[in-house]
């Protein structure tokens, strides 16, 4: 089972894809689960969630969200409430564990990228996290998943990894071989075992310099048109 435990759809300020798009999309690129991880919001995750339930057909989603915290990003997995921006990293933490949910790590080591967790707090975001990304599709280059790789061996996590998706050409990048589809009881324990499979060629961390540099204009365009989606 093909897994990509993080991307975005149109509920995140920067990201293209309604999540019926993402599905279709990850559908044709061969993933089985994934997770919907929109920032500071659910609602996309739980859109995407409705519609894998009425289409078997579909990809399986793993509910969740991405939350900017006051020393950068966490995401929280089969979570299905909002958690407020700008939440201290420790609180937002308990918080998604008073959800129920898990706390997955996202590219700790790719510094240059905006909500990359600070480094003054990276150890520490690590060993409150129950999952560590080491294979991230925006990926600035490759040193910061070597680095991510050997933080989570020192930390004795199970390594995750996600497209991080924003748009369509990079859904299906980065994802975990695992032997059956996670549940909220499994999923730590499948990864521990699974086989990360990271896409990225030198163009793909080419190109992800350059969408770094415009998302911000894209945020700022998609809410001036009114294009965010609301619903």
């Amino acid at each position: 089972m093909r897994l990509d435990l993080h991307n975005h759809t149109s509920f995140s300020a920067d990201g293209s894809l309604t999540p019926g798009e993402l599905l279709d999309v990850a559908k044709a690129r061969g993933l089985d689960c994934i997770a919907v991880t929109d920032h500071n919001t659910v609602r996309g995750a739980l859109r995407a969630l409705a519609l894998s339930e009425s289409d078997p057909s579909l990809p399986r989603v793993i509910p969740g969200i991405e939350v900017f915290t006051a020393e950068g990003e966490v995401i929280g997995l089969y979570v299905h409430e909002e958690i407020p921006k700008d939440t201290p990293l420790d609180e937002a933490v308990a918080r998604i564990r008073e959800l129920g949910g898990l706390v997955y790590l996202p590219h700790p080591y790719d510094v240059f990228r905006r909500g990359a967790v600070s480094g003054c707090a990276r150890d520490r975001a690590a060993e409150a996290s129950d999952v560590i990304e080491v294979a991230n599709g925006l990926a600035l280059g490759p040193r910061a998943g070597a680095k991510s790789e050997r933080l989570a061996a020192r930390q004795g996590r199970p390594r995750g990894a996600g497209s991080d998706a924003h748009r369509k050409r990079q859904v299906g990048r980065s994802y975990v071989l695992v032997s059956e589809l996670p549940t909220r009881d499994t999923l730590v324990k499948l990864l521990a075992a699974g086989k990360v499979e990271n896409r990225l060629r030198f163009w793909d961390y080419v190109l992800n310099w350059g969408g770094q540099a415009s998302a911000p204009a894209t945020r700022v365009w998609r809410r001036i048109t009114g294009t965010l989606s609301k619903e």
